[in-house]
């Protein structure tokens, strides 16, 4: 199983995941971003792409995928 994944350590709470996918990002009480249905096996192929965009520009890097 293919999940996203926030970095706490590295997100810098800029807001471009949560501004561009919302429907999978959005931001805590601290600004920064956490992941919500973030199980990648449930996605279509459209929003899979959507998703590795997001990830590819992240300033920081802090998105990620996990595989479990």
């Amino acid at each position: 199983m293919e999940k996203v994944v926030i970095d706490k350590n590295m997100c810098i709470g800029c807001g471009f995941c949560a501004a561009n996918y919302s429907d999978v990002f959005k931001m805590d009480d601290d600004d920064l971003a956490v992941t919500a249905n973030n199980i990648i096996d449930k996605m279509d192929d459209k929003a899979k792409e959507e998703i590795l965009d997001i990830k590819d520009g992240c300033p920081v890097g802090a998105i990620k995928i996990e595989h479990e």
